[in-house]
């Protein structure tokens, strides 16, 4: 399994020096680059050659949106194809679609726009398909979102798109915060091609996870350990003071699965 860590563009070399095995990025920081700045990132990572293999939050969106009258699909494409293009020259295999508040159901009326967002799902997935990335849904627990919160829930809507790159992962937060069974990930593994941690009791502040934590992590990693998931694990929390530190922090709790 890759032990990826997230950050700003800025942390990306403390990222790679503190020992992980990825970087996860900002897909709006990205995309917001002057051409210039985009290059000498794309260097920078060329230079370092710490992968970058997840894109986080694909909108700069924090309100809701995609359920609203205002809401205009073609409107983001053009933002979509430029992010996808750049996420795709940096290594980006991976972008995930969470921005819980922009899916939120408000209105009475919004479910009967469902089939709106399962098709720009579907324009999101092709654009991520002509650069070879796959498009992830995220479920998002009631505190971040009321609309797919867990990974049957996701199923459900990637079956209905109905495209072959549209994947599902599963993050130990939100999967505590929807109540959710941690079997879901053996139920639905073909479904699941990627992994969020942080300590889970905090909000919102996201934690780096610690042994010594009032959490016990054993159960989630037993669970992974069980599925035989084999793939991009990233630890998905506020950016600490010190990267290293940070990293060995973390290794104990994930030392049976990490390196597989």
């Amino acid at each position: 399994m890759k032990l990826g860590g997230f950050g700003q563009i800025g942390d990306y070399q403390n990222i790679g020096e503190a020992g992980y095995d990825f970087v996860e990025l900002d897909m709006p920081e990205i995309e917001g680059l002057e051409e210039k700045e985009f290059e000498t990132l794309r260097e920078v990572i060329d230079s370092c050659g710490f992968p970058v293999l997840t894109g986080a939050r694909l909108f700069p969106i924090a309100e809701p949106l995609f359920f609203t009258n205002e809401f205009e699909p073609e409107e983001w494409f053009p933002y979509l194809r430029k992010v996808c293009e750049r996420a795709s020259k940096l290594g980006i295999k991976k972008i995930i679609l969470g921005n819980g508040k922009a899916r939120s159901l408000d209105a009475k009326d919004d479910r009967e726009r469902i089939n709106g967002f399962i098709e720009f799902l579907r324009s999101i997935a092709d654009i991520a398909a002509e650069h070879g990335q796959e498009l992830i849904l995220e479920p998002l627990g009631p505190k971040y979102s009321n609309y797919i919160q867990t990974i049957p829930e996701a199923v459900d809507v990637i079956k209905l798109v109905n495209r072959p790159n549209i994947f599902t992962m599963a993050d130990l937060r939100h999967m505590l915060g929807a109540g959710e069974a941690f079997e879901n990930i053996v139920d639905y593994l073909s479904y699941i091609h990627h992994i969020h941690v942080d300590y889970p009791k905090s909000y919102p502040e996201r934690k780096y996870p610690s042994l010594a934590d009032d959490y016990n992590y054993d159960e989630f990693i037993s669970i992974l350990e069980k599925s035989g998931y084999n793939d991009t694990l990233t630890i998905e929390a506020d950016v600490p003071n010190d990267w290293k530190a940070a990293y060995q922090q973390i290794l104990p709790i994930f030392e049976e699965i990490i390196g597989e």
